[in-house]
């Protein structure tokens, strides 16, 4: 059995002339080792292209026209104390940059100095805690939270990170000065265990080269990949494999776009325009149309309710409501709402980690409106569902309604649903991920 350990080593005590040869011997050995021991990772890297840089990090992912390559620096690696399991881990926390879309997503931000840094603490801590044997100096979201002096939930996608660091990098002077001043989380004098300033290298002109790239990457991995393989995986990394976005409009998408966009929740006023019945009264306001405020999305975990449906809807939503720049929050439902598994709906959602799983009873959800929607106004509540539960419900606060059924209308159990009903039933890709499932 090869050491890896033995195998940085070798790396650290090399010559110039030898060391990028035995850094090649190291990269290889260590795939082989995934492939045999973690076949996700070492099926991702073996895809890889290897490139010897000398750019500051020890790793890092470079951009070209159609791809993205894997940058090893034999120089900066040959000053870490790394072992061979630190190597392996840092091989899994690249893999995973690319599996989130990291470098695309974050390559403008990088161009900020000011957010290079948020940048690397945000991307670094949503993919380290789903990792061990990291080296000492790895960021993680409960570094984050000693900074910020706040509760930070584990396993959260980036944006979530970015948007903390974000609000406590804005608050006052001293404070978001003190962010290169942080101790072990900026690395200060010490060289960083990935990079990322390479991923502002990237021309906007081939995003979508390197965007087909990663796609078919990713899906032959899977392909080649069996069902036990994929098992082990952590949800959300199952979650970001599962295909969330439809290659195509889908009918009820555009209903549910005419709910958000085309349909005005009321009204607000607004000081920056003229009042339009008054224009001479300078102190009157006048007023713009009010968008949706908050979106409170409700998935039935009952257990006719399969985990790969959850994630394509949930897909679905998230590309739809890209577009909008309001809060849209999950819960989880089957006979009560499970308030303390609520989360955010990101650009890539996370995945629903079932809490229940009995029956459904859909008067739980309008039970919580009064508490998760605060009454506020222009709310829009979105349940998914397959449809199954009471015949009656009895609304407790005024909010705009789309049910969201996996089952035809005519399966339906409430009678006189409050709101407005739409069926997936009928949709192709919806009929193509059941039969798969």
């Amino acid at each position: 059995m090869v050491s890896l350990t033995q195998d940085l080593h070798r790396v650290k005590t090399a010559s110039d002339t030898v060391r990028v040869k035995q850094t090649r011997i190291l990269y290889q050995d260590a795939v082989m080792w995934l492939l045999q021991h973690d076949a996700f990772y070492g099926r991702v890297l073996s895809q890889l292209t290897l490139t010897i840089t000398d750019d500051r990090a020890p790793l890092q992912l470079r951009p070209v026209a159609d791809e993205w390559q894997l940058a090893v620096n034999p120089a900066a690696l040959q000053a870490t104390t790394w072992t061979g399991a630190n190597w392996l881990a840092m091989l899994r926390h690249t893999v995973l940059h690319l599996l989130w879309d990291h470098p695309q997503r974050y390559a403008t931000a990088l161009q900020t100095p000011k957010q290079a840094a948020l940048v690397r603490w945000a991307t670094d801590a949503a993919i380290n805690d789903y990792l061990t044997d990291l080296p000492e100096e790895a960021l993680t979201s409960r570094q984050i939270a000693t900074v910020l002096k706040q509760r930070v939930s584990p396993w959260q996608d980036s944006a979530v990170y970015w948007r903390l660091l974000q609000k406590w990098q804005a608050t006052p002077e001293q404070q978001a000065r003190r962010l290169s001043q942080a101790g072990p989380m900026t690395n200060t004098g010490q060289l960083p265990v990935d990079g990322h300033a390479t991923w502002q290298l990237a021309d906007p002109e081939t995003a979508a080269n390197r965007e087909q790239w990663r796609s078919q990457l990713f899906t032959t991995v899977v392909a080649a990949m069996s069902d036990k393989q994929r098992g082990t995986l952590p949800g959300a990394i199952q979650a970001a494999l599962t295909p969330l976005v439809a290659t195509r409009p889908l009918d009820w998408r555009a209903l549910i776009q005419r709910g958000l966009g085309q349909v005005p929740a009321g009204r607000q006023a607004a000081y920056g325009r003229f009042n339009r019945r008054q224009p001479a009264r300078m102190e009157l306001p006048g007023s713009i149309v009010q968008t949706w405020q908050k979106i409170a999305v409700f998935v039935d975990e009952s257990g006719s309710m399969g985990n790969n449906e959850v994630r394509y809807l949930l897909g679905q939503l998230a590309a739809l409501l890209t577009v909008y720049p309001t809060q849209v929050t999950v819960y989880p439902f089957d006979t009560q709402v499970h308030e303390d598994q609520r989360f955010q709906l990101e650009r890539h959602p996370q995945d629903l980690r079932r809490t229940g799983g009995g029956g459904t009873r859909f008067q739980a959800v309008f039970d919580a409106l009064p508490r998760v929607l605060a009454g506020q106004a222009g709310s829009l509540v979105i349940i998914l569902t397959d449809g199954y539960g009471e015949r009656r419900v009895q609304p407790t606060l005024p909010a705009t309604i789309v049910w969201l059924l996996t089952s035809p209308i005519t399966a339906f159990s409430v009678k006189e649903a409050p709101g407005s009903c739409i069926s997936l039933a009928n949709d192709p890709q919806w009929q193509a991920l059941r039969r798969s499932s």
